[in-house]
Protein backbone atom coordinates (compact mmCIF):
# COMPACT_ATOMS: atom_id res chain seq x y z
CA UNK A 1 0.00 0.00 0.00
CA UNK A 2 2.80 2.37 0.63
CA UNK A 3 4.60 2.02 -2.65
CA UNK A 4 1.27 2.61 -4.49
CA UNK A 5 1.04 6.55 -2.62
CA UNK A 6 4.60 6.67 -3.25
CA UNK A 7 4.40 5.49 -7.08
CA UNK A 8 1.22 8.07 -7.46
CA UNK A 9 3.56 10.98 -5.76
CA UNK A 10 6.10 10.54 -7.89
CA UNK A 11 4.20 10.46 -11.06
CA UNK A 12 2.07 13.56 -10.09
CA UNK A 13 5.55 15.26 -8.86
CA UNK A 14 6.59 14.36 -12.69
CA UNK A 15 3.50 15.17 -14.01
CA UNK A 16 3.84 18.51 -12.35
CA UNK A 17 7.23 19.22 -13.60
CA UNK A 18 6.49 18.76 -17.21
CA UNK A 19 3.50 21.02 -17.14
CA UNK A 20 5.50 23.85 -15.64
CA UNK A 21 7.85 23.84 -18.16
CA UNK A 22 5.84 24.21 -21.67
CA UNK A 23 4.69 28.05 -20.80
CA UNK A 24 6.60 30.20 -23.78
CA UNK A 25 7.59 33.45 -22.46
CA UNK A 26 8.63 36.71 -24.64
CA UNK A 27 11.78 36.84 -25.93
CA UNK A 28 11.61 40.86 -26.49
CA UNK A 29 9.59 42.07 -23.89
CA UNK A 30 10.18 45.34 -24.58
CA UNK A 31 9.12 44.53 -28.41
CA UNK A 32 6.44 41.49 -28.16
CA UNK A 33 3.02 42.21 -26.37
CA UNK A 34 -0.44 43.33 -27.32
CA UNK A 35 0.28 47.58 -28.93
CA UNK A 36 -2.49 50.43 -29.28
CA UNK A 37 -2.04 52.23 -32.93
CA UNK A 38 -1.98 55.85 -31.41
CA UNK A 39 -0.93 57.75 -34.53
CA UNK A 40 1.41 57.50 -37.36
CA UNK A 41 2.91 60.47 -39.48
CA UNK A 42 3.86 59.75 -43.01
CA UNK A 43 7.21 60.80 -43.76
CA UNK A 44 6.62 62.25 -47.77
CA UNK A 45 4.18 65.08 -46.39
CA UNK A 46 4.62 64.87 -42.47
CA UNK A 47 0.95 64.58 -42.13
CA UNK A 48 -0.25 63.00 -38.79
CA UNK A 49 -2.69 60.93 -38.47
CA UNK A 50 -4.96 59.91 -35.69
CA UNK A 51 -5.81 56.30 -35.21
CA UNK A 52 -8.96 54.61 -33.42
CA UNK A 53 -8.84 51.20 -31.72
CA UNK A 54 -6.21 49.66 -34.47
CA UNK A 55 -3.90 47.39 -32.15
CA UNK A 56 -1.25 45.75 -33.24
CA UNK A 57 0.08 41.89 -31.37
CA UNK A 58 3.24 41.21 -31.69
CA UNK A 59 4.06 37.32 -30.18
CA UNK A 60 6.32 34.38 -30.47
CA UNK A 61 6.72 35.86 -34.22
CA UNK A 62 3.42 36.42 -35.43
CA UNK A 63 2.19 39.60 -35.89
CA UNK A 64 -1.63 40.75 -36.05
CA UNK A 65 -3.15 43.84 -36.58
CA UNK A 66 -6.83 44.46 -36.69
CA UNK A 67 -9.37 46.91 -35.71
CA UNK A 68 -11.40 46.34 -33.05
CA UNK A 69 -14.94 47.77 -32.79
CA UNK A 70 -14.23 50.56 -34.98
CA UNK A 71 -15.78 52.01 -37.80
CA UNK A 72 -13.88 51.74 -40.62
CA UNK A 73 -14.13 47.95 -41.06
CA UNK A 74 -11.01 47.15 -41.59
CA UNK A 75 -9.69 43.67 -41.82
CA UNK A 76 -7.74 41.71 -39.77
CA UNK A 77 -4.48 41.13 -41.29
CA UNK A 78 -1.95 37.87 -39.99
CA UNK A 79 1.28 37.65 -40.92
CA UNK A 80 5.14 36.83 -39.25
CA UNK A 81 7.99 39.19 -37.93
CA UNK A 82 11.53 38.80 -37.05
CA UNK A 83 13.02 41.07 -34.80
CA UNK A 84 16.86 41.92 -35.20
CA UNK A 85 18.47 43.30 -31.64
CA UNK A 86 21.54 44.26 -33.09
CA UNK A 87 19.95 46.16 -36.08
CA UNK A 88 17.13 47.65 -34.44
CA UNK A 89 14.79 46.69 -36.81
CA UNK A 90 11.84 44.69 -36.97
CA UNK A 91 10.93 42.73 -40.33
CA UNK A 92 6.99 41.85 -40.93
CA UNK A 93 6.48 39.54 -43.49
CA UNK A 94 3.61 38.21 -45.62
CA UNK A 95 1.06 39.77 -44.42
CA UNK A 96 -2.32 38.30 -45.31
CA UNK A 97 -6.27 38.94 -44.71
CA UNK A 98 -9.00 35.93 -44.65
CA UNK A 99 -11.83 36.07 -47.01
CA UNK A 100 -13.68 33.08 -46.91
CA UNK A 101 -11.79 30.22 -47.43
CA UNK A 102 -8.99 32.29 -49.63
CA UNK A 103 -6.13 34.17 -47.91
CA UNK A 104 -5.65 37.07 -49.69
CA UNK A 105 -3.05 40.17 -50.07
CA UNK A 106 -4.30 43.18 -48.20
CA UNK A 107 -4.84 46.66 -50.64
CA UNK A 108 -2.62 49.43 -50.12
CA UNK A 109 -5.05 51.58 -49.23
CA UNK A 110 -6.15 48.90 -46.40
CA UNK A 111 -2.27 48.58 -45.15
CA UNK A 112 -2.14 52.15 -45.31
CA UNK A 113 -4.86 52.72 -42.47
CA UNK A 114 -2.47 50.54 -40.54
CA UNK A 115 0.28 52.66 -41.02
CA UNK A 116 2.26 50.34 -43.64
CA UNK A 117 3.00 50.73 -47.50
CA UNK A 118 3.57 46.69 -48.31
CA UNK A 119 2.74 43.23 -47.07
CA UNK A 120 6.92 43.47 -46.14
CA UNK A 121 7.92 46.10 -44.14
CA UNK A 122 10.92 46.34 -42.56
CA UNK A 123 10.65 49.44 -39.60
CA UNK A 124 13.63 50.65 -37.49
CA UNK A 125 12.77 50.34 -33.69
CA UNK A 126 13.08 54.14 -32.73
CA UNK A 127 12.01 53.66 -29.12
CA UNK A 128 10.87 50.26 -27.15
CA UNK A 129 10.56 50.83 -23.20
CA UNK A 130 7.95 48.56 -22.77
CA UNK A 131 5.14 50.82 -22.49
CA UNK A 132 5.93 53.27 -26.13
CA UNK A 133 7.13 51.16 -29.01
CA UNK A 134 7.81 54.14 -32.06
CA UNK A 135 8.62 51.98 -35.21
CA UNK A 136 9.85 53.96 -38.69
CA UNK A 137 9.35 52.77 -42.05
CA UNK A 138 10.67 54.30 -45.44
CA UNK A 139 6.77 55.24 -45.61
CA UNK A 140 5.77 56.43 -42.13
CA UNK A 141 6.59 56.92 -38.51
CA UNK A 142 4.30 54.37 -35.93
CA UNK A 143 3.49 56.13 -32.37
CA UNK A 144 2.41 52.75 -30.18
CA UNK A 145 1.11 52.25 -26.69
CA UNK A 146 1.30 49.12 -24.75
CA UNK A 147 -2.48 47.41 -24.61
Amino acid sequence: MKTRYTRLAIMLAAMLLITSGCKKETVYKDIEGFWQLQEYTTRSDGAVHPCERIYYSLQLQIVEIAEKGGTQGLPQLKGTYQYDEAAQSLTITGLYRKSGKDYLAPDASVLRQYGLNGVDTKLEVLKADGKHLVLQSDYATLTLKKF
